[in-house]
Formats: C-alpha cells, structure tokens, sequence
C-alpha cells in the first residue's frame, strides 16, 4: 500500500527531476546577462530550489523503483492465471524485464536530450565569440536571444 501511494506522485516527482536542472540554470543565465542585483537575487533562490527539488526527485525515484518492482511481479505471479499455467515462461520474464527497462530508457533519452541541448548553447556562444568583434575583451555585450529561446 505504502509503495501505491508513493506511485500516485510519480508525475510530480518526474516534473520536479526535469524542472530542477532548469531552475538552476536561471541564476546562471541572469549573471550573464547583467540584469540587476535584485533579479540575480531571485534567480539564485530558484536555483538553490531547482538544485533541491532536482535531489529530491532523483531520490525519491529511487527510492520507489525497486519495492514495486517486487510488488507488481508478485501480484502478477499470483493473480494472472496464464495459459500455459506457469507464471514466469521465458516469454513472459522476458516481456517483464522488457517492461522493467522501459523507465531506464525513457530517462536516458531525457538526459541525452539536455545534454544535446547543452551542446548547442555551447556551439551558439563559440560562434558569438567568433562572430562579434570585441566581445573576448569585454567592449560589446552578446546577443542571448538565440540561448534564451
């Protein structure tokens, strides 16, 4: 019951691991682009929040994953009545392993994207540095639109 319960809060939690890395960023992305004490202020809380929650989420996460796990296999063995009379075939431990894997794999692929996108604000600021003259000594401001949006 208790790990049931912990699965009701699995979006929040998958919202709060995705958000989290985000509102880090903020502060960050404030610093660079002179705005006032005062908003580099606020966006440094929601970075220490965004730092927090992104914990939080990981942990908790992981904290559910394994008990119901168990639990699910076991109401399955239990309750389904399966053609051939057993529970765990090959076919069907296959299909649960297959099944298993599948939070693995949707989170590798969230990660892999972030990380993508990482990539490209790194190539937008190389070729800002490239492209504007005078930028590398300080004397021009650069153009964030293109790592904002």
């Amino acid at each position: 019951m208790a790990d049931l319960g912990m699965l009701i809060t699995v979006a929040p939690s998958l919202a709060m691991d995705a958000l989290g890395p985000m509102r880090d960023n903020a502060g960050g992305v404030a610093g660079k682009a002179g705005m006032s004490h005062r908003v580099r202020k606020r966006m440094n809380t929601l970075a220490a929040v965004g730092t927090t929650t992104a914990a939080r989420g990981r942990g908790f996460a992981m904290g559910l994953a394994t008990p119901v796990t168990l639990a699910l296999l076991g109401a399955l063995v239990s309750r389904v009545e399966f053609p051939t009379g057993e529970g765990l075939t090959p076919k069907v431990f296959v299909g649960l392993m297959v099944g298993a894997m599948l939070p693995y794999w949707f989170s590798a692929m969230t990660k892999k994207s972030v990380g993508s996108a990482a990539l490209q604000m790194g190539a937008e600021v190389r070729r800002l540095f490239h492209t504007i003259p005078g930028l590398m000594e300080g004397r021009v401001m650069p153009n964030y639109a293109t790592c904002v949006i």
